[in-house]
């Protein structure tokens, strides 16, 4: 072992590595295996670093219970739907107007409802007016 080697190996058991010196020691292990205990521990290091897990804990009920729990959710929206949609089958639409006198009449109620609405907004915009000339006076003086 050179002591460039040596001299990383000191680093790497005080923590004091960087990535790439890391790589240089394993690479040199992995060249030049000897039997030092450094050597096989950088062995036993690559060996357990390339296996796989085998298999990941899962609680035993949590996926079947899932399952359940989405096919009892469809089926109670399922349940819930269907009255709604057979009252919109049997009951006309209230705003359906066949007579045309009729539709008018219906649009220039609501027109007018609408008019009603503005023309309270245009009295309380009358009164802000007036506060705001009031307010210029007070500003003037």
């Amino acid at each position: 072992m050179d002591l460039q080697t040596e001299k990383l190996l000191e680093k790497y058991w005080r923590g004091e590595t960087s990535v790439a010196e890391e790589k240089m020691i394993k690479t040199y292990y992995q060249q030049y295996p000897d039997e030092s205990i450094e050597a096989s521990y950088f062995e036993k290091l690559n060996t357990e670093a390339s296996k796989k897990p085998g298999r990941s804990f899962e609680h035993p009920g949590i996926k079947k219970r899932r399952i359940w729990l989405s096919v009892a959710a469809a089926i109670l929206i399922g349940l819930i739907s269907i009255p709604f949609i057979i009252n919109s089958e049997k009951s006309p639409e209230p705003y359906a107007v066949e007579d045309p006198m009729e539709a008018f009449e219906v649009t220039r109620a609501s027109l007018q409802m609408v008019s009603n609405g503005l023309n309270k907004g245009k009295i309380y915009s009358k009164e802000l007016i007036k506060f705001n000339e009031a307010k210029q006076i007070i500003k003037k003086q």
